[in-house]
């Protein structure tokens, strides 16, 4: 049985065992996963760092929480559609600029968006079109929507078992987003994208469209930060501007540096990481947040290729071990 197979069954058995604050630990790291990998299919496959994909996240749960206040929208999977379709949207009109730019100007101009979506949100501009009511909205969250329990599948649930729902709801979002990307990155287009990350002058000598496949990973990105948006936005039961300003978009980069980028799974075990660090600093109610900058450089100067070659590296330096050594040491 596979890695990837074996971490699957773990996430469908794993509200059998976990405590339900676990459990939605568990869900906020895979929600946080999902997005870390969208961010990655950019910076790891494509050679692009974006600052702003906290627009596409915090668009697909927004999206949602307008169509709630002034729809009769009930449904989770119609809140879902309405967030991915916005945040794709949204990722191909600033895609087309942003990938005009490489290298630190595509990150400026990311950013750059990120915060023309966050300003509509915090000065209330976003709100306007919607009258008296939209007024009253954002004065009653200060930019902040609430988001209530959708119907799942057309059921209604309440109290635990809704949270169980809404983990396996997100578990099965992640794991079919996952294999998806997986398959798109070992397919000629994900060749094509580490074609233009290790040699952009190279690719556009033998003919690649570098630009337009550019394009295509930024919106295929936005597709899965929207969807992932969504997701956290049914989880927290809110939405807020904070998840679309820049900072947000950086702790995304920061999950999947941490995890390893170049690594599929790297961003998986950098959210997962990420969390983990986080809980451990919340520990330390003053202090929290000097805690949580030890330990991120603790872990970056013992991994600094990321979670994801840890082992590996372990490993190799094993491997030059004296013989009796090597038997005495071995890892598990």
């Amino acid at each position: 049985m596979t890695a990837g197979a074996v971490g699957a069954a773990a996430l469908l058995l794993a509200p059998l065992i976990l405590s339900p604050y676990a459990r939605l630990v568990v869900s906020y790291a895979l929600a946080l996963a999902l997005a870390a990998l969208a961010v990655n299919l950019l910076l790891g496959h494509t050679g692009l760092l974006s600052l702003g994909h906290a627009a596409y996240f915090g668009a697909g749960a927004y999206a949602g929480g307008f169509l709630y206040a002034f729809t009769p929208l009930t449904a989770l999977e119609q809140y879902l559609l309405a967030g991915v379709t916005t945040a794709t949207a949204l990722a191909a009109l600033f895609g087309a600029v942003c990938v005009r730019a490489t290298r630190i100007h595509f990150t400026i101009l990311t950013l750059a968006s990120a915060q023309i979506v966050h300003s509509l949100f915090i000065s209330g501009i976003a709100f306007r079109p919607f009258g008296g009511v939209g007024h009253g909205l954002f004065l009653l969250g200060g930019g902040g929507l609430y988001i209530p329990r959708f119907t799942i599948a057309g059921v209604e649930l309440e109290g635990e078992a809704f949270d169980v729902a809404v983990y396996y709801v997100i578990a099965g979002a992640f794991l079919g987003s996952a294999g998806l990307l997986w398959r798109i990155l070992h397919s000629p287009f994900g060749t094509v994208l580490r074609a233009i990350r290790d040699n952009e002058e190279r690719a556009l000598f033998v003919g690649i469209r570098v630009r337009r496949y550019r394009w295509y990973a930024f919106v295929l990105s936005g597709v899965f930060a929207g969807l992932a948006g969504g997701l956290w936005g049914q989880l927290s039961r809110q939405v807020t501007p904070q998840q679309l300003h820049w900072l947000f978009s950086a702790e995304l980069v920061l999950a999947a540096v941490l995890g390893g980028t170049r690594q599929f799974w790297g961003p998986v075990l950098g959210a997962f990481g990420l969390v983990a660090l986080q809980e451990l600093a919340l520990r330390f109610t003053l202090g929290r947040g000097l805690v949580l900058g030890i330990l991120l450089i603790a872990v970056v100067l013992v991994c600094p290729e990321g979670l994801a070659e840890a082992l590996p590296a372990l490993r190799r330096r094993l491997a030059r071990l004296p013989v009796g050594l090597r038997g005495r040491w071995r890892p598990s």
